[in-house]
């Protein structure tokens, strides 16, 4: 069990539920995008959180990332966040006991209203590899605690899927041992994959989602982990990829050379040790 955990056993339709321990993110908390190749966007999609790419360093598509948040490409921020990340999934994945088996239909979550515990899908109790996690219409996470919800394989979420209830997003976590894909109109919670993060078109995702060494793929969607977030504790941005001015990958701000600045103006490619103001006249003909 994981540091601090206590076996509290919970009553869920006549099952034993595992009582579960929050999942410290770490310097991850911050981030409500985590890739680990590339983060690719279309359409209009905004990103309430910060933004987080190692080792890759690409952001295609210029997500908005609201202020006060900022987007962190392959430096010490996102490699921290990164190694945060991955004592959290092996918490989730491993340090919290045995799981309650819930699902039916390949491991369909559908139409089930849970508290506060440790699930994972599949036959054999205690197995995380045991069963993919799908959703085809509406789970409720209801109360307070939090809910870890286990799978070695994937999560899949139907275009008719919602997660919902008064549960808070802080205190879900979705522990995912490939990749996860979310195609409906309201997701909660953090979903961290081993691998790679697809959404759908118009998804709203209150919690995170964070992938380990795949990448994140978003289609106008909506990110928010402002709920979850202490904003007086946010990391300070290392390059010039702010909030204001997300990474694009290939293209963006020009290049920094030695101390020098890279300019392109007119077709002239201009370098000095520093930052040269000046005035570049063209003679023109007499008409």
């Amino acid at each position: 069990m994981g540091v601090g955990a206590a076996a509290v056993l919970m009553s869920f339709g006549g099952l034993a539920v595992l009582a579960a321990t929050t999942v410290s993110l770490g310097t991850a908390t911050s981030f409500a995008v985590l890739a680990g190749t590339t983060v690719t966007n279309t359409g209009s999609s905004t990103i309430s959180g910060d933004l987080g790419v190692d080792p890759g360093s690409a952001v295609v598509g210029a997500p908005l990332v609201e202020a006060p948040y900022s987007t962190f490409t392959a430096d010490s921020v996102a490699l921290g966040a990164k190694n945060d990340l991955t004592t959290a999934y092996n918490q989730a994945a491993t340090g919290e006991g045995t799981a309650t088996q819930v699902g039916t239909n390949v491991g369909d979550l559908t139409g089930l209203t849970l508290t506060s515990g440790v699930y994972q899908t599949g036959t054999i109790p205690g197995t995380p590899n045991d069963g993919a996690m799908s959703l085809s219409g509406t789970l409720t996470l209801n109360g307070t605690g939090v809910f870890i919800f286990q799978t070695g394989s994937s999560l899949t979420m139907g275009t008719s899927s919602v997660v919902t209830g008064t549960a808070s997003p802080c205190d879900v976590f979705w522990q995912v041992g490939s990749s996860a894909t979310l195609d409906g109109s309201s997701f909660t919670g953090t979903v961290m994959a081993s691998t790679s993060i697809t959404l759908g078109s118009g998804v709203t995702v209150h919690g995170r989602v964070l992938a380990g060494t795949g990448d994140v793929t978003l289609i106008g969607d909506t990110i928010d982990a402002s709920a979850c977030i202490d904003t007086a504790s946010l990391p300070t941005p290392t390059t010039a990829t702010t909030s204001s001015t997300p990474s694009t990958g290939a293209g963006g701000t020009s290049p920094l050379i030695g101390a020098g600045i890279l300019v392109t103006l007119g077709g002239l490619a201009l370098l000095g040790a520093g930052v040269t103001t000046g005035i570049i006249r063209r003679r023109y003909p007499s008409i």
